[in-house]
């Protein structure tokens, strides 16, 4: 009944990775090869056209070949690149973009830092453990500029407030920041953790709460999970976590390599453009739903119907960013970092202007 459970987890496989992990990865050199088969191996840029003979005058813009390597398969979180692209404005700001969907989900951080892609999406926790890892990265704009993942609870459940969750099993995905999660909910809302049960669930988040074997999950997204509790008629009540007590931070966010943005002018010129052409796809996502919704349909067949009708409708407003288009707050970064820390999740805090730039974002 919830097939989409097992596709959303897209990119909290990331966040869970180890430093020892990363450590591996940054030190691999050059190699970009990938064992996973669950999607299509990254695909190398495009070979930039053949210079035209005509004259100097006449001759065609030479589009530039962009890969931005996803998190993760096409879904509603991603709209906003999609519409960008179906507008033809990265080909408008000389840019010809492919959304290249991952091997893996550790792909993206691994391969922008080498600069074997130019870009790539990934999260604002990501940052911090690659930052750990020596990875060479830096988000350049927030994507989706709020949190995603939430505590969520049915209707029926004994569960009718945050305060309610001592004595109660609760369930989750078994990742490093959702134990930290937990954390920060639970001292927010004076629940004694030792009175809690949190069990794993991995990806049947939605089955374990319809099932009844937890009262409430974190992890799952309102725009995704919740729409299919929604549609279920299962009446789920849904608080993001960053409205719970875990510290405010960007759910996706573009990343960018940060060698490469500190030294190549013309790497800089294709990130400032790709993010001018992107904050106007945005703005039409946003203005357009139905459009919205087309661009996304038929790219997914776990995304479609109805389902995609009301996920998109979930979706859009989070785009909004009430700073303007890509920014992110410094300050919110270096909290968050001192949270993860706290949590036990890093040894080390990388300063938000070492892993974090609105440099290139178009003004508002």
């Amino acid at each position: 009944m919830f097939a989409l459970e097992k596709s959303r987890f897209r990119g909290t496989g990331i966040v869970a990775l180890s430093a020892g992990l990363l450590l591996s990865l940054a030190a691999c050199g050059g190699s970009t090869s990938t064992t996973s088969s669950a999607a299509p191996s990254v695909a190398p840029p495009a070979p930039a056209p053949a210079a035209s003979s005509a004259p100097a005058s006449e001759a065609p813009k030479e589009l530039r070949p962009v890969t931005v390597l996803m998190d993760w398969f096409p879904n509603p979180d991603h709209v906003s690149l999609y519409v960008t692209k179906a507008k033809g404005y990265f080909e408008e700001m000389g840019l010809d973009v492919t959304l290249q969907p991952p091997s893996d989900p550790t792909d993206a951080p691994k391969l922008v830092s080498l600069g074997d892609v130019e870009l790539g999406i990934s999260y604002e926790p990501e940052m911090f453990f690659s930052a750990q890892a020596g990875l060479k990265l830096k988000a350049v704009a927030a994507l989706i500029p709020t949190s995603l993942s939430s505590v969520i609870w049915l209707k029926d459940s004994p569960v009718k407030s945050l305060a309610d969750l001592g004595g109660q099993t609760v369930g989750d995905a078994g990742l490093p920041t959702d134990n930290a999660f937990w954390s920060a909910i639970f001292a927010a809302n004076n629940v004694d953790p030792e009175s809690v049960d949190v069990v794993t669930l991995k990806t049947s988040l939605n089955q374990g709460l319809i099932s009844g074997k937890v009262a409430a999950v974190v992890g799952a997204y309102g725009n995704i999970e919740g729409v299919q509790l929604a549609e279920e008629g299962l009446g789920p009540v849904i608080t993001r976590v960053t409205d719970a007590g875990v510290p405010n931070y960007d759910e996706l966010v573009i990343i960018a390599n940060s060698d490469r943005l500190a030294s190549d002018t013309e790497y800089q010129q294709v990130v400032r453009d790709f993010l001018a052409a992107l904050a106007k796809g945005t703005a039409d996502a946003i203005a357009d739903p139905a459009f919205a919704e087309a661009t996304m349909s038929g790219l997914s067949e776990d995304y479609s119907g109805p389902s995609l009708t009301a996920m998109i409708k979930a979706t859009l407003p989070l785009l909004e960013n009430p700073a303007g288009f890509g920014q992110m707050d410094a300050t919110e970064w270096d909290a968050f970092g001192a949270f993860l820390k706290a949590e036990k999740l890093i040894d080390t805090v990388a300063p938000a202007a070492d892993i974090m730039t609105t440099e290139f974002l178009p003004a508002p």
